[in-house]
């Protein structure tokens, strides 16, 4: 028989530590507080919260190398933007990545994560040449496609002339441009999102598939039954990060296509570096930092309120 705790506890009973409403400081322990909390605060001030701040002042400012703040803008940068064709090509290039990339690595990332999950020979080869993307630079990771890519000498045109079909210009046509890099993105994250979902696959307890093959059940009703359901948080949070860094894609366009062809790659991060660094226009790469900012926290908090609860604990 299980006692129903009482209502009113009495306060004797909790412990001390637990007590925070009657804790007072000293003004001592407050400056020794203070005092282990100001690298944290410098850190967060100078490097976070100040470089926001100051985007922000930019941004309404016509921006130059000498006098930033030489002339205000207001909101011109602002206005400019929303009704530029260019700017709202590359937000329209990164929604096609990250929803070509992020959906289809997260499911190759739980594919694979099944498969080096089981007992065979030779599992430990495998896991290790899977996870062998993430240790390798990003720059590197770029040399090695564009080797892929070349039209001449590349191994894909190679493949796929001897199974007679047309080479391709990988990076130099539209149609194609953004399909190599969303092969490279694919290439990239999907080891270290395969890792994330092995952690959580082992903790799922080995109880659950018992009963569930006692009661009958195949491997593929165990995986949509069992398996899948205890996966969405983690699911979740791989689809959340995911989102976040393929939005925030720029050393492939910036190392692979510079934007082209016709614009068919550029990217709200490589733009921001096109008007800040190669035209010199502070204030516009500023404002574009802040809309793009505002965009990606805004699909961030989409994809948290249209979740279940459930899956975001």
């Amino acid at each position: 028989m299980i006692l129903d705790a009482p209502k009113n506890l009495n306060r004797l009973t909790i412990p001390a530590f637990l007590r925070f409403e009657k804790m007072r400081l000293t003004s001592g322990e407050w400056i020794v507080a203070l005092l282990f909390l100001l690298p944290a605060l410098l850190h967060f001030g100078l490097f976070k919260y100040y470089p926001v701040l100051y985007s922000f002042a930019l941004s309404l400012h016509r921006g130059r190398l000498l006098d930033p703040f030489d002339r205000f803008l207001g909101a011109y940068h602002y206005t400019f933007l929303l009704q530029d064709s260019y700017f709202w090509q590359g937000i329209q290039n990164a929604l096609l990545y990250t929803i070509a990339r992020v959906p289809v690595g997260a499911a190759i990332s739980l594919a694979l994560a099944l498969l080096l999950m089981n007992n065979y020979t030779g599992r430990l080869f495998f896991r290790v040449a899977w996870y062998v993307p993430v240790v390798i630079s990003s720059v590197a990771q770029v040399q090695i496609f564009i080797w892929l890519y070349n039209p001449e000498y590349g191994i894909l045109n190679y493949l796929l002339t001897e199974m007679g079909f047309s080479s391709l210009m990988w990076l130099g046509h539209p149609n194609t441009a953004l399909l190599s890099l969303i092969l490279l993105g694919l290439w990239g994250s999907t080891p270290f999102t395969m890792i994330i979902y092995m952690a959580a696959l082992g903790s799922i307890p080995n109880d659950y598939y018992e009963a569930a093959e006692i009661d009958g059940a195949n491997a593929w009703n165990r995986f949509w039954q069992i398996t899948l359901p205890l996966l969405m948080p983690t699911t979740f949070f791989v689809l959340i990060t995911q989102a976040i860094g393929a939005l925030t894609l720029f050393e492939p366009v910036y190392l692979m296509t510079g934007g082209g062809p016709l614009g068919s790659t550029t990217m709200p991060g490589y733009q921001i570096y096109e008007a800040a660094f190669e035209f010199n226009l502070w204030g516009r790469g500023s404002a574009l930092a802040v809309i793009f900012f505002i965009i990606v926290l805004s699909i961030t908090m989409i994809q948290y309120k249209y979740t279940p609860e459930s899956y975001t604990q």
